[in-house]
């Protein structure tokens, strides 16, 4: 939100007046049309002027953010008579529109621990599970859909769309801050012949969730949901016919490992913001902080911030998936290999952030209730984190029943049932459940 003394200035002028050191606040098209990321920069070199030419015949400058038609920025900072920080801080500030939510806050200042993620508290849910399942769906089946389309493009040698991978991410982001519980349980949804799309689509949604959970600004939910589509669009350069011509498995292992670099090469032929993250993360995802991963064996800091958080949810996608000869892991155990390798491979704080964001019964896991009975999470309360929203699946002798929705937080509930509770998480299929 703007300092209450800071108004804003808009001005419409044509692109080509353009020049650096204004602020641009709005384009004449929405946001999420184009492949800027961040929905309000200062125009910093004459590459970015050249990109808006690209896309926009006008835009909109806030003239107390930046230089103005008729004054230059230093003719501004001269005029100023406050102290020069504050003066830049003026010059440099966030986004003019009012954000929601409060004290957002960026990914680097959490990994550098300039911010404790003990301080920090997700924003409230302004909606329940049940007001958001419809517009939950509707957003997934539609960025399903959207990536699909664009996979396929990638695959036939075609570029990769920012436009539409945006659109896809801007609806996710949208349900996800509203009521992340919709869209995490269909997420947990997995089709039978689980495919490339929708481990991108899960990891997008992952690092989104965990985004929202640190509160972090909308660009940069926007650049972690970007960033989680694309991490393994690399794969998507491997032909069908240069997988048929590898004989050992020394050799399918080295080829599924250059999926990192073609990542990298195809998202570097993007122009726009996302680019440089996008790729970043495409090649480094597999890096460890220890110096053990591929394909560079970076270390420590040379390992950036999103490229952290896309590591962690992507291990956690492919432990909790079924695959050739791996059979899927429950929440528990599959938070137990995170926790292990934490400091040592992962970010340990990204990952017990992740760890309290999805929760001891995340949603969509199956767990047996204490009576025996086999249930499904479908909210998660959050005053109450051990006592979720379930939906019952059987009766206590393990025989299917119509579905009975319980909210094992209700007062009611527990004064009537005080010791109904959950007993552990289980494997679905054990008791013959298709989710």
């Amino acid at each position: 939100m703007p300092p209450k003394n800071l108004t804003i200035v808009e001005v419409k002028i044509p692109v080509a007046k353009l020049r650096e050191g204004m602020y641009v606040c709005k384009l004449d098209k929405p946001w999420v049309e184009s492949s800027f990321v961040f929905q309000g920069f200062l125009v910093t070199n004459e590459s970015l002027i050249k990109k808006l030419k690209e896309e926009c015949r006008y835009v909109y400058i806030d003239e107390n953010r930046g230089a103005s038609p008729e004054k230059s920025l230093a003719e501004m900072a001269s005029e100023n008579t406050k102290p020069k920080k504050n003066f830049l801080d003026k010059i440099l500030g966030r986004k003019s529109n009012v954000l929601v939510r409060k004290d957002t806050h960026k990914l680097i200042d959490i990994v550098e621990r300039n911010i404790s993620t003990e301080d920090i508290r997700p924003p409230l849910k302004p909606v329940s599970f049940d007001q958001e399942k419809d517009a939950a769906r509707v957003a997934h089946t539609h960025a399903s859909a959207l990536i699909k389309d664009f996979m396929s493009h990638v695959k036939q040698g075609g570029a990769v769309d920012i436009i539409v991978a945006k659109h896809a991410v801007d609806d996710c982001i949208s349900s996800i801050l509203r009521s992340p519980d919709a869209m995490l349980l269909l997420m947990r949804l997995k089709t039978k012949d689980y495919s490339m799309w929708q481990h991108s689509m899960n990891v997008s949604v992952l690092a989104i969730t965990l985004g929202r959970y640190l509160n972090l600004h909308d660009d940069e939910l926007m650049l972690l949901g970007l960033a989680g589509m694309f991490h393994d669009i690399g794969k998507l350069g491997i032909s069908n016919k240069v997988l048929a011509e590898v004989k050992t498995k020394a050799e399918l292992t080295a080829m599924l490992n250059s999926h990192t670099l073609l990542g990298r090469d195809i998202l570097l032929k993007c122009m726009g913001q996302l680019a440089e993250v996008a790729a970043t993360v495409a090649y480094s995802h597999h890096e460890h902080l220890d110096g053990s991963g591929f394909p560079r064996g970076l270390q420590g800091a040379q390992i950036c911030a999103y490229t952290r958080m896309i590591s962690i949810v992507n291990l956690y996608d492919n432990l909790t998936t079924d695959r050739p000869g791996k059979k899927a892991l429950t929440h528990y155990d599959a938070m137990t290999v995170l926790l292990e390798k934490a400091h040592k491979h992962l970010d340990a704080t990204l990952v017990d952030s992740f760890n309290r964001c999805i929760g001891t019964y995340p949603v969509g896991c199956v767990v047996e209730m204490s009576s025996g009975e086999i249930a499904m999470v479908v909210e998660e309360n959050e005053s109450q984190r051990l006592r979720p929203k379930v939906i019952l699946l059987t009766n206590p002798e393990k025989e299917q029943i119509s579905k009975k929705v319980v909210n094992l937080a209700d007062i009611e509930f527990i004064n009537e049932h005080s010791s109904y509770f959950i007993k552990a998480i289980v494997d679905a299929k054990s008791y013959g459940i298709t989710l």
